[in-house]
């Protein structure tokens, strides 16, 4: 991972370069004031504590703070050119196979100052241009300036590990690696998408290039952006469509085996690192699965602690449909020998909503983002600053409740629009009192739908009909021709013909419930307590292996993640792998009936609520009792007007 400190070539490309205290990556192709950057990096300062800098010509300029993972020397500094002058690049994240491409360079007579992966990048960004993205194995959001063309290239990692934010302003564009950057900006429109508002509340998260503003977006995973000084700009992708590959007749002893040779291959490349590394562990088979390869591959168990969250109250999770993850870190950590790091969860930090929605930059309401921020702090303070996660298993190898509930649909989904219709209106009128109810009002609220859309509604946490009386009529109005379904059922479109129903909900679920959702606020919490979180189960030819699977291996009878479970069979202990899915979780609901409600109501009886133009005060309570009676299950949208208001008061200034 790059940045820039101080460094004696003060004029490089004709441009000035300095030293700062802050950190991001940041910047800007326009008529902009170069002043605009020690603002924009002081406001993400927290990404990176290792160093900082600026570079800026008359045309563009761009800021950058350092989270030194790989060449801690001055020579990985940023932002940095390449070796003929043709380009210089701000980058955030990792390339893993960095040294191979180097050896690429090196044929070609590139000499190298340093040994960071952001120097190789540079040159290979000046000798291929964007025909050198595909062959990035890594994650990353970087802007790179072409002095002589006029140019500025933006480029986002293949899974959206990296965020990257960008507005447009008639002085120019701007762009940055968190919203925070761009506040107090002139030009950039803080005026709020009900497309995106829409979503938040009802899928927890804004797909593809939404964000709450209307005039700031988000650049896609896979793709790059051009930015000419004339105004001018190109988009594109530069990885091939979700599941446009064949798929092959694995036998169940060759897919296992390709599982394990994959998995450990990603693992290896993963753990390059010259600071110290560890790894989260739920207990659940995904991240055990990765600490498994990790202490294999380092060859030691001391080299690779390991950080989960303390015990937990068991019976109010198991009333939330969630487990107590505890007991199986300990198990998983005492099999391999690793130290484990228990990371509590402070009551008065998941009771601060402005906090979380600070941290995050966006809305979120999803209060398992908590945990992320506890062991990552955690993690820090013992001087760890890097972290594999195991996040990713579940939407390559089919893990989620969703995806055996779209299987169901072969016991149902043939009977007659009537029928389904019946069935619908059955479980909509059942109490959502416990987890198991829930989930069957959930499976059936859109049963009698079309097949396409059905599938898209397994995403959908609350319907906008139960949610309308909760917002302004303002709201209301604006909504009337955004339908959150009808954003992932475009990006269905996207995909060649011919995928089965399993990989569509798959497609959707890595482009939009990991990217836009898990990996963002994972991000977030991370880099705002200086940890880099790496994802090995998102490495390429892991994920090319995924797609390449029959569905029968992905999803058999009522074992998920077949081929993977197989593959850790003598592995791990077997009550990790035989372990149904939870996922972390808090008690919401519990909070929802408690400090959150009381937020709410304190919110709703002062005005403030109707005073963001998005929300009936009166509307809100209304729901928070349905909710409390179990008429309804709004707890995440409920959490979600409170985000929603913290955020318009922090970020839009309302």
């Amino acid at each position: 991972m790059g940045s820039l400190s101080p460094r004696d070539d003060a004029d490089l490309l004709g441009g000035r370069r300095t030293s700062l205290t802050m950190c991001g990556i940041a910047g800007y192709l326009g008529r902009f004031e170069p002043a605009l950057l020690g603002r924009m990096n002081r406001a993400q300062g927290h990404r990176g504590p290792d160093g900082s800098g600026e570079w800026h010509d008359a045309q563009a300029g761009l800021a950058h703070v350092r989270l030194a993972i790989l060449d801690l020397s001055a020579t990985g500094a940023q932002p940095m050119p390449d070796a003929t002058g043709r380009v210089v690049l701000s980058f955030n994240g990792e390339i893993y196979n960095y040294r191979e491409l180097r050896v690429r360079l090196e044929r070609r007579g590139i000499s190298f100052r340093g040994d960071s992966d952001t120097e190789v990048l540079a040159n290979l960004l000046a000798c291929y241009g964007t025909d050198c993205l595909p062959w990035l194995n890594g994650i990353f959001a970087f802007a790179a300036w072409y002095p002589a063309e006029q140019k500025l290239l933006l480029a986002r990692d293949a899974a959206g590990v990296k965020p990257l934010y960008w507005a447009a302003t008639p002085e120019g564009r701007v762009f940055a690696s968190e919203l925070k950057s761009l506040k107090g900006i002139p030009g950039v429109d803080w005026s709020l998408d009900p497309e995106a508002i829409s979503a938040y509340l009802t899928l927890l998260y804004a797909p593809g290039e939404l964000t709450p503003a209307k005039g700031i977006r988000k650049l896609l995973p896979g793709s790059f952006a051009e930015w000419h000084a004339d105004g001018s700009m190109r988009t594109a992708s530069f990885v091939p469509a979700h599941y446009s590959q064949e798929i092959q007749p694995f036998t169940e002893k060759d897919a296992v085996e390709a599982c394990r040779h994959y998995l450990g291959q990603a693992v290896r490349r993963q753990l390059v690192s010259d600071v110290p590394l560890g790894g989260f562990l739920s207990g659940g088979l995904d991240s055990s699965a990765i600490a498994h390869y990790a202490v294999k591959s380092l060859g030691a168990p001391e080299r690779y602690p390991c950080y989960t969250i303390g015990p937990a109250d068991s019976a109010s999770l198991q009333s939330e449909g969630f487990a107590d993850d505890f007991p199986y870190a300990q198990r998983m950590s005492g099999h391999l020998g690793t130290s484990l790091h228990v990371a509590t969860l402070e009551k008065k930090a998941i009771e601060d909503v402005d906090s979380l929605v600070w941290t995050l930059d966006e809305p979120t309401p999803d209060a398992a983002a908590f945990a992320a921020q506890a062991i990552c702090q955690q993690a820090a303070a013992q001087g760890v600053k890097v972290l594999l996660s195991g996040a990713g298993g579940d939407d390559l190898f089919s893990g989620y409740r969703r995806h055996f509930a779209l299987r169901s649909e072969r016991y149902w989904g043939w009977a007659p629009t009537s029928t389904r219709a019946l069935l619908r209106r059955g479980f909509a009128t059942t109490t959502a009192a416990g987890p198991l109810r829930r989930r069957l009002a959930k499976l059936f609220r859109y049963a009698d739908a079309a097949p396409a859309e059905r599938l898209a509604s397994y995403f959908l946490w609350i319907g906008q009909e139960s949610l309308s009386p909760a917002l302004s009529p303002m709201l209301r109005e604006s909504m009337g021709t955004h339908r959150p379904v009808d954003l992932l059922l475009r990006s269905l479109d996207g995909l060649p013909s011919g995928v089965s129903r399993l990989n569509q909900m798959l497609h959707l679920d890595r482009a939009h419930f990991l990217a836009d959702h898990n990996l963002n606020y994972t991000d977030k919490m991370a880099m705002a307590h200086g940890v880099e979180v790496r994802v090995p189960f998102l490495d390429p030819d892991l994920v090319s292996f995924s797609e390449r699977l029959p569905d029968a291996l992905k999803i058999r009878g009522a074992e998920s993640k077949f081929v993977l479970r197989q593959s850790m069979r003598g592995v791990l202990p077997d009550e990790i792998i035989t372990r149904p899915k939870s996922g972390f979780g808090l008690p919401l609901r519990q909070l929802i009936h408690g400090a959150y409600g009381k937020r709410l109501r304190e919110l709703a009886d002062s005005g403030r609520l109707d005073a963001t133009g998005l929300f009936s005060g009166s509307g809100a309570i209304a729901l928070l009792e349905a909710d409390k009676r179990g008429e309804i299950d709004a707890a995440y949208p409920l959490l979600g007007i409170l985000c929603l208001e913290s955020w318009v008061r922090q970020f839009a200034g309302r």
